[in-house]
């Protein structure tokens, strides 16, 4: 119950906002194609976004909270999954890189986003 309550505010929020309530219309392709950017720059070698990765990160949580009061569950789990896949990368690279370390922050937020993943998912089916 208390998810759906989160959406419905965030949607009433956006909607009520001058400056907010046009961009909502953007929400899905903006979170997705900021997801795929941080993605990127962890996989390729040399890809790097500089301060500019500052920027999409902000707009990816910007966007992600306009996507929840859309009230489209399913590319909230997308968007979600994506954020776990860039964490689960980081860990990787970190247990396998130079320096092989354990890195319990991003197990943590693989776990969390995960999870949240998977409940998005189960809630769009449910719908």
């Amino acid at each position: 119950m208390g998810f759906e309550n989160v959406c419905k505010s965030l949607k009433n929020y956006f909607s009520n906002n001058k400056i907010l309530a046009p961009l909502q219309m953007y929400a899905l392709p903006v979170t997705l194609a900021c997801g795929a950017l941080m993605v990127l720059q962890l996989i390729i070698p040399g890809f790097s976004l500089g301060w500019f990765y500052t920027l999409v990160k902000v707009a990816f949580y910007l966007f992600f909270f306009m996507l929840l009061g859309t009230e489209n569950y399913l590319m909230i789990a997308i968007a979600l999954g994506l954020r776990a896949v860039y964490f689960l990368i980081d860990e990787i690279q970190a247990l396998v890189g130079e320096y092989s370390y354990f890195s319990m922050g991003s197990l943590i937020y693989v776990i969390v986003f995960g999870f949240l993943t998977y409940l998005a998912y189960m809630k769009s089916i449910k719908k």
